[in-house]
């Protein structure tokens, strides 16, 4: 054995530990740690200072073989990277779950044209629901304007829709992952429209079963969509 080697293989012990139980904790295999100890080949960067923490030494003391002579004060640093390391990844996992909990584990900020798309939305709903409390309030008109709440928020998503095809970035990002981005567009828009028109004339015709129609016809034109968009797409990834 190495001094490296011969130097883990003391640490073990001491600590009472098997190889396949320090194997375990860093996430390699018996035979890694065994090649370790008899020089066969040594642990990837990465796992050196794993190593020094689980047998209290310094990174300079695995490498060199031995402990120093000044034990005491090598522990004390070697303490203290650790803390800070600690501190670090810390401070890393407090990073991950606010990134999950605000932005649903988006790397990206909002860009300005999703920043505009939301406040229009926003505003869009706002109006509709203002505008049905005053008509229900003041000319006690809940019936049938109850649909403009609906409404508005069918109307958000178009405008969502819209704003996201109007994204460059958004765009580039569907094509490179093989999809149309225009397929899935038209598709939302021609379902929301339908629906749209469905709900107006129900609530005020009473064509509630007649018209029931306009979504089947919906959703038949969006299958003829998105097979069209299909075969562009492939014929795309072939050229």
């Amino acid at each position: 054995m190495n001094n490296f080697g011969d130097f883990l293989y003391t640490l073990r012990k001491e600590k009472g530990m098997t190889q396949a139980e320090l194997a375990e904790l860093l996430g390699v295999t018996n035979k890694a740690v065994s090649k370790w100890e008899t020089g066969e080949a040594m642990p990837e960067t990465s796992l050196l200072l794993p190593l020094s923490r689980i047998f209290d030494v310094t990174v300079d003391e695995l490498l060199n073989g031995n402990r120093n002579i000044d034990n005491d004060n090598a522990k004390e640093v070697n303490h203290q990277i650790n803390k800070n390391t600690s501190k670090e990844d810390n401070e890393d996992d407090f990073e991950i779950i606010r990134r999950h909990m605000f932005t649903r584990g988006k790397d990206d900020e909002k860009t300005m044209l999703e920043k505009i798309g939301a406040l229009v939305c926003t505003c869009v709903f706002s109006l509709g629901l203002i505008t049905y409390l005053i008509l229900g309030v003041v000319a006690d008109l809940w019936t049938p304007y109850w649909i403009l709440v609906p409404l508005c928020a069918l109307s958000c998503g178009i405008i969502g829709i819209l704003f996201d095809l109007c994204d460059v970035k958004k765009r580039n990002q569907k094509i490179r992952r093989g999809e149309n981005p225009y397929t899935g567009a038209i598709c939302g828009i021609v379902m929301l429209v339908c629906i749209i028109t469905y709900l107006i004339v129900g609530a005020f015709f009473s064509l509630w079963h007649p018209l029931w129609i306009l979504l089947v016809v919906g959703a038949f034109v969006c299958s003829v969509i998105g097979i069209i968009g299909g075969i562009f797409s492939n014929k795309t990834k072939k050229d």
